[in-house]
């Protein structure tokens, strides 16, 4: 995996992330009420399901990237 790639990917990640908490914050906040949660509460695991998938996509692409680079010096 180039440079460029890791670059490009970790960005989409990110903001993919970052689109699904905003959809998520706002549908908890609109009033998605069939979970039987307070709004609070959807919020909060929103925030931290998206930083757990975030955290643990980019150490996937972080080991793709530095198993590439090893390989090429």
């Amino acid at each position: 995996m180039s440079d460029r790639v890791f670059e490009a990917s970790l960005t989409s990640l990110a903001a993919l992330v970052f689109a699904c908490i905003v959809a998520g914050v706002s549908l908890a906040v609109v009033g998605m009420r069939w979970v039987n949660l307070d709004t609070p509460v959807l919020i909060f695991l929103t925030v931290v399901v998206g930083l757990a998938v975030l955290i643990s996509g980019g150490g996937i692409l972080l080991y793709l990237w530095g198993k590439s680079y090893i390989s090429r010096s």
